[in-house]
């Protein structure tokens, strides 16, 4: 079997206001457009009103438009008078935008100033400590998640952290560790049991990975582009121990949910492939040629 790269998509941030209900500014959950217009809207009747521009940064950064968040974000933090943790908020907030922007310096600097205001709120050190990862100051990451853990030893995010962390230096087994104290402490985050299946895929370990797919794929069934992630993880892991039929059936999961994905028509090629289905295989190999 051909060597399948592992994909790792899922991104771990702490946003004060990263979950809502079913509504915001009184548009559906997912529908940017409305939540824009109703931003713009209550911005230009009150230009005073420090919760419309933060609002305003929200929908932003929601939708995905990071610099402009951060413009939004940027107006919001220099009205004057904002009490600390509203102000903290803001630059937390700033910097998961910069972070997405890939400007990780910049992310530790707000992350600083968020937890100078807010010394007892440990989402602002473990989001640090993210962002020190992604420099590869290591050491200053690790001492970022251990100082969250002694403020609060059940904080899950910082534990997730430290395993993205350990993963991105092969150290595969304390990784693990982590992300299983993380879902011991929150079982309903779906991030953790991605992360711990591509961990427990490095260190072959492919059934108990394909345990924690089992678990994600489900929990992502908001979104399409995820699930279709999940289900060529596993896909992956299936053919690794040669259980090709079930890899076929993941492949041609993430191609039903993500008709665009090229690598879902590869991988499911490499299948046909060994299963002498070479006709079946061309055609999936054009089609991801095209697409990539």
């Amino acid at each position: 079997m051909n060597k399948l790269t592992i994909l790792v998509t899922v991104v771990l941030v702490l946003g004060a206001s990263s979950t809502y209900s079913q509504t915001f500014l009184g548009c559906p959950e997912r529908n940017y457009k409305c939540q824009l217009k109703a931003a713009a809207k209550a911005l230009e009747a009150d230009p005073k009103n420090p919760e419309n521009y933060y609002n305003m940064a929200l929908v932003f950064q929601r939708r995905g438009n990071h610099k402009e968040a951060v413009e939004s974000f940027s107006m919001y933090v220099g009205i004057p008078g904002l009490k600390a943790e509203y102000l903290a908020d803001g630059y937390n907030n700033r910097g998961i935008s910069n972070r997405k922007l890939g400007r990780a310096d910049l992310a530790v600097a707000d992350y600083t100033k968020a937890f100078g205001l807010m010394p007892n709120d440990p989402r602002f050190v473990a989001n640090r400590g993210n962002a020190y990862t992604d420099l590869k100051k290591y050491d200053l990451a690790l001492a970022d998640y251990a100082s969250v853990l002694k403020l609060n030893p059940r904080f899950a995010p910082a534990y997730s952290g430290r395993g993205n962390l350990y993963g991105a230096i092969s150290r595969f087994n304390e990784a693990i560790v982590d992300f299983s104290k993380a879902i011991e402490i929150d079982p309903a985050e779906p991030e953790n049991y991605y992360h711990r299946a591509v961990m427990y895929r490095e260190t072959r370990e492919h059934l108990k990975a394909i345990a924690d797919y089992d678990k994600y794929i489900p929990m992502m069934s908001g979104s399409s582009a995820y699930q279709a992630d999940g289900y060529l993880n596993r896909g992956i892991a299936y053919a690794s121990i040669s259980r090709r039929d079930q890899a076929l059936a993941d492949f041609t999961r993430v191609i039903e949910l993500d008709p665009k994905r090229a690598s879902g028509y590869k991988a499911r090629a490499m299948i046909y492939r060994e299963l002498k289905k070479d006709d079946l295989a061309t055609a999936d190999e054009k089609k991801a040629a095209e697409l990539k």
